[in-house]
């Protein structure tokens, strides 16, 4: 009975095959998985086919491997420029060294073009800082502070308060709020296509970089008002 079976079963695969010649080439992925011995004679279609098909496979997944190969030596390089940084951030002795050692190095090595870093709290000079009050920023930027942090574009009245007379040049931003037990100021970098940045946008390094100016200016703010 059972070989009865299979013998109408195959003779219903080889009918259907017969009338669906094409059925095994539209359908690969049945073909990936037969067994077809290569003939000594003349070269047998189906091989041929399956042959293709792992052709197809490895130029696929060697595609795949330079990709990953390819963004393997972009995070590579954006590590190393990234502990370049930070090494800079370490070696500044104060507030004002801080500031102007990330603004150079957001521009000199990730050739960022626009940078902004707002601090809260009582004015001072510093080179590569605006002081302002937090009770202003909440009126000009309440989104981002509430966010903490932001990709994409921003109404023009944010765009003037960050980055002011260069306002009119950016297109698109990321922003972080730096803060430690309170909000201590904003870092934003900017573009000029409007489309750079987006809230798809990875937000990755940024983040880490936030984390560490959480630490190092809440270290300068801390010693400041300990002196007084």
């Amino acid at each position: 009975m059972k070989q009865k079976a299979e013998v109408q079963t195959k003779k219903m695969f080889s009918d259907f095959l017969r009338d669906n010649p094409t059925f095994l080439y539209d359908n690969p992925d049945i073909l990936e998985n037969l067994y077809l011995p290569h003939s000594t004679g003349s070269a047998i279609s189906l091989v041929e086919r399956q042959v293709s098909l792992l052709r197809e496979r490895n130029s696929e997944l060697r595609s795949r491997l330079n990709i990953l190969n390819s963004k393997a030596e972009e995070n590579e390089l954006l590590l190393a420029k990234t502990q370049s940084l930070i090494l800079k951030l370490l070696d500044a002795n104060s507030l004002s060294k801080l500031a102007k050692n990330l603004l150079m190095g957001l521009q000199d090595d990730f050739s960022i073009e626009f940078c902004s870093l707002i601090l809260f709290g009582e004015r001072q000079k510093i080179s590569g800082a605006r002081f302002t009050d937090y009770d202003q920023a909440e009126k000009e930027i309440a989104s981002l502070l509430k966010t903490e942090i932001l990709c994409g574009a921003v109404r023009d009245n944010e765009l003037k308060f960050l980055f002011g007379k260069e306002s009119s040049s950016v297109g698109s931003i990321a922003a972080i709020v730096i803060k430690l037990d309170k909000p201590l100021g904003v870092l934003s970098i900017g573009h000029r296509d409007a489309n750079f940045y987006t809230p798809e946008t990875g937000t990755m390094f940024l983040s880490y970089l936030g984390n560490v100016l959480n630490r190092l200016l809440g270290s300068f703010i801390t010693l400041k008002e300990a002196s007084n």
